[in-house]
C-alpha cells in the first residue's frame, strides 16, 4: 500500500532537501515553515466552546453584581461596562487582523514550499510574486470553510441555547447527539483542510487550477483510491500527534536550559540599563523581542525537516495514486535507486542493456572503435566492418585479414589484364611491370599475359571460398 510504503521514502527524500546544510537555504526555509507549519501550533478551529457557557447560572450572576457593588463603592463611580465590551472587542479585531495577514502569508507561503520541495531551491521573492494569486484563493476558501464550520456547529447550538429552555433544560441524549454532531463536523473539517494543504494546493500549482477546479481533480483521484487516502489521513494524525508531543517536550527541556543564562544576562541587563532611564527600556526591551524572534527561529529550525517531511510524504502518494499528478518525479527517482529521466514520462528504473553480450554498453561510443575507427556497435557478434565493402558486393570484410590488400591489387589487374593483355602489376603475371613490353615474342608475351589474367581470375575464386569458409557462411 502506497499510504504505507511512501512513510520511508518520505524520509528519504527529506534528507536529500535538507542536506548539505547551507546557513542562506537555512534561514530561508525556517522563514517558511514558520508560516507553514504554525509551529506545531493549530490554527483557529471551530469554536465549540463549554455548552454550559450558554445557560444562566446564578452563581456567575451573584459574584458579577458583587463586583459591581465593590466598584462603586470603591471609585464612587459606575463600573464602565462599555467601555470593557467596546475594549474587548478593539482588542479581538486586532488579533482577528494579525490572524487574517498570517493566514494570507500562509497560503501563499504553502505554494513556495511545495516549489522549493520540487526545484530543491529556495527562490524566496519569485516563487511568492509568481503565487500571490493562487494564494490569495487558498486564504478566501479556508476563510469560507471556517465561517461554514462555524455555522454549522453554531446555528444548532445556538437554537437549543434559546428555545426549550437552554441548556440546562435539554437531555442527555440531546446533549450527546449534540456533541456526537460537533465531533463529525470539526473531523470533516480537519480532512478537508488538510487535504486541501497537501494535495489539492500541489494540483493548483502544477496544473494551474483555481482551488475549486483542483478539488475537482483531485477527487476523481480520491474516488479512485479513496483506502490509500484514508489510510494516509489516520497515519498522518497519528504521526503528528506523536510528533508534535515529542517536539515540544524536546523545546521546552532545550528552552528551560538556554533560559537559565538568558535570565541571567537580562537581570544583569536590568541593573546596568536601569540608570538610563528611557534608553535604557528601550535597549532592554530590544534585547527581549531579540531573545523572542531567536526563540521562534529555533522553533522553526526544528519544525522544518517534520514539515517537510510530512509535504513529500503527501506529494509521493499524490504521484503514486494518480501518475499525471507527479511533482516530484526526480526525487522519487532518486530516493528508489532509478536513473534519471522520469520527468519527460519515462521508466525511471535502471536496467542493464537488451543483450547481455554486448560489452560497449558500459563504455563510451568512441571508446569501442578499432583501430581503423570504425564503431562496431551495430553488431556485438562481428568482428568484421558492417558498413559493407567498397564495391557493395560483400558487406563482411576482416578488418586484420592479411591479404586483403593483395586480394584488392589482384582484382584490380585482372580488371586491367582484361583491357590490356599487354600490361601488368606488380607481383601478378610473373613480376611484370606495368606497361613494360616482351620484346623477343610478342605473340608468347600476350599468351602469357592471358594465363596470367586466368590465374588471377582463379586466385580470386579461391580467395572468396576461403572467405567465406573462414566467416563460417
Amino acid at each position: 500500500m502506497y499510504a504505507v510504503d511512501d512513510l520511508s521514502d518520505a524520509i528519504d527524500a527529506t534528507r536529500e532537501f535538507l542536506t548539505p546544510l547551507r546557513i542562506g537555504f537555512v534561514l530561508k526555509l525556517a522563514l517558511i515553515v514558520f508560516f507553514v507549519s504554525s509551529l506545531g501550533m493549530t490554527g483557529p478551529g471551530i469554536p465549540m466552546g463549554d455548552i454550559g457557557m450558554y445557560s444562566e447560572d446564578p452563581t456567575q450572576t451573584q459574584e458579577w453584581a458583587e463586583f459591581e457593588e465593590e466598584f462603586e463603592a470603591e471609585t464612587g463611580e459606575e463600573f464602565p461596562l462599555e467601555e470593557l465590551i467596546a475594549g474587548l472587542v478593539i482588542i479581538g479585531l486586532i488579533f482577528m487582523g494579525i490572524w487574517l495577514v498570517y493566514a494570507l502569508i500562509k497560503a501563499i507561503m504553502e505554494f513556495v514550499f511545495i516549489e522549493s520541495l520540487r526545484s530543491d531551491e529556495i527562490h524566496f521573492r519569485r516563487y511568492f510574486k509568481e503565487n500571490l494569486g493562487r494564494g490569495l484563493r487558498l486564504f478566501v476558501f479556508r476563510v469560507g470553510v471556517i465561517l461554514a464550520s462555524i455555522a454549522l456547529v453554531g446555528g444548532p447550538l445556538y437554537y437549543v441555547a434559546t428555545t426549550g429552555g437552554g441548556l440546562d433544560q435539554a437531555s442527555g441524549s440531546t446533549l450527546g447527539a449534540f456533541v456526537a454532531y460537533g465531533f463529525v463536523v470539526t473531523l470533516v473539517y480537519s480532512a478537508v483542510l488538510r487535504f486541501t494543504s497537501e494535495f489539492v494546493a500541489p494540483v493548483m500549482l502544477f496544473e494551474e487550477r483555481g482551488v475549486l477546479s483542483a478539488w475537482s481533480r483531485f477527487w476523481s483521484t480520491f474516488k479512485a483510491n479513496w483506502t490509500e487516502y484514508v489510510v494516509y489521513l489516520v497515519i498522518a494524525w497519528i504521526l503528528l500527534l506523536v510528533i508534535t508531543i515529542t517536539a515540544w517536550a524536546v523545546i521546552a527541556i532545550t528552552s528551560f536550559v538556554l533560559a537559565i543564562p538568558f535570565m541571567i544576562l537580562l537581570f544583569i541587563l536590568v541593573a546596568v540599563l536601569a540608570e538610563l532611564g528611557a534608553i535604557g527600556g528601550i535597549l532592554l526591551f530590544l534585547f527581549v523581542f531579540l531573545g523572542f524572534l531567536l526563540f521562534l527561529l529555533v522553533l522553526s529550525l526544528v519544525w522544518a525537516p517534520i514539515t517537510a517531511y510530512f509535504q513529500y510524504y503527501a506529494l509521493l502518494l499524490l504521484g503514486d495514486t494518480d501518475g499525471e499528478l507527479d511533482l516530484i518525479p526526480d526525487q522519487r527517482a532518486l530516493i528508489r535507486g532509478d536513473v534519471a529521466g522520469t520527468a519527460a514520462g519515462g521508466s525511471a528504473t535502471g536496467h542493464a542493456t537488451d543483450s547481455q553480450w554486448d560489452e560497449t554498453a558500459d563504455i563510451p561510443d568512441d571508446a569501442d572503435e578499432d583501430e581503423f575507427g570504425d564503431d562496431d556497435d551495430d553488431d556485438p557478434w562481428s568482428a568484421s566492418d558492417s558498413s559493407g565493402g567498397a564495391d557493395g558486393e560483400d558487406e563482411f570484410e576482416w578488418y586484420d585479414s592479411g591479404d586483403s590488400d593483395d586480394e584488392s591489387g589482384l582484382d584490380g589487374d585482372a580488371e586491367r589484364d582484361d583491357a590490356d593483355p599487354g600490361t601488368g602489376s606488380d607481383g601478378v603475371g610473373g613480376g611484370f611491370d606495368e606497361g613494360e613490353t616482351d620484346a623477343e615474342d610478342p605473340e608468347e608475351s600476350d599468351a602469357d599475359d592471358s594465363d596470367n589474367a586466368a590465374d588471377a581470375d582463379n586466385n580470386d575464386a579461391d580467395d572468396s571460398d576461403g572467405d567465406l569458409d573462414d566467416r563460417g557462411w
